[in-house]
């Protein structure tokens, strides 16, 4: 029998074991107030220990429902903003425009572009190599189609360049730029050498000496 009391209960067990160590007799007072104590400092533990097991469940079930919800507030990646693909670079637009010169053919940039007296009408290659095209850099396009601007009488085409993009050739010429115009209107590059030329809006060289050496 007193073994299932003390299965039973917690306080009755601590009282039985208090009255076995007593018999029968009266228990003391010090000894119930012992038990009493024990008791309650036992029962404050189990209920310290409860509330701690609750409220780490507690914030369980929240961490797992942020989680499951898929909300993540301020900190969701932003996605990219979808753009317009960029123009493509170095696609120039051949028309005419202002130079010390008067009007000649200049590229999307306003530079003056030039031809070249050796080079073969037609041929499909330039004549410019090397240590020539340092001074006069080709005018070239990414695509075989470049664009113009009010060029009706001239037949724009395109040659491979060494760099593999496109050389653009007026009437069967390539064209170049020249290294030392440094803005839009410099005609410096004309009549270089006598072979270095302008071009009009008929894509015909503009052998004027003006501008060169």
């Amino acid at each position: 029998m007193r073994a299932r009391h003390i299965a039973r209960s917690a306080r009755t067990g601590t009282q039985l074991e208090v009255n076995c160590m007593y018999g029968s007799a009266e228990v003391p007072q010090e000894a119930r107030h012992f038990a009493v104590t024990e008791n309650e400092d036992s029962m404050r533990r189990t209920w310290a220990l409860a509330a701690i097991v609750a409220v780490s469940l507690t914030f369980s079930s929240c961490a797992y429902d942020r989680t499951d919800s898929g909300d993540t507030g301020g900190n969701a990646p932003v996605s990219p903003t979808p753009t317009s693909p960029p123009a493509l670079p170095g696609t120039p637009v051949l028309k005419m425009g202002p130079t010390t010169l008067g009007e000649v053919m200049v590229d999307e940039g306003g530079m003056t572009v030039y031809v070249y007296d050796k080079d073969e009408v037609g041929s499909g290659a330039s004549s410019c190599r090397d240590t020539c095209l340092q001074s006069w850099p080709p005018v070239t396009a990414v695509t075989e189609n470049p664009t113009v601007q009010g060029l009706k009488e001239v037949v724009i085409d395109t040659i491979p360049a060494a760099d593999g993009t496109h050389q653009l050739t007026v009437n069967g010429r390539p064209v170049y730029r020249y290294k030392d115009d440094n803005e839009p209107g410099d005609a410096y590059g004309q009549a270089v050498g006598s072979v270095w030329w302008t071009l009009d809006s008929a894509g015909n060289p503009v052998t004027t000496t003006a501008g060169g050496e």
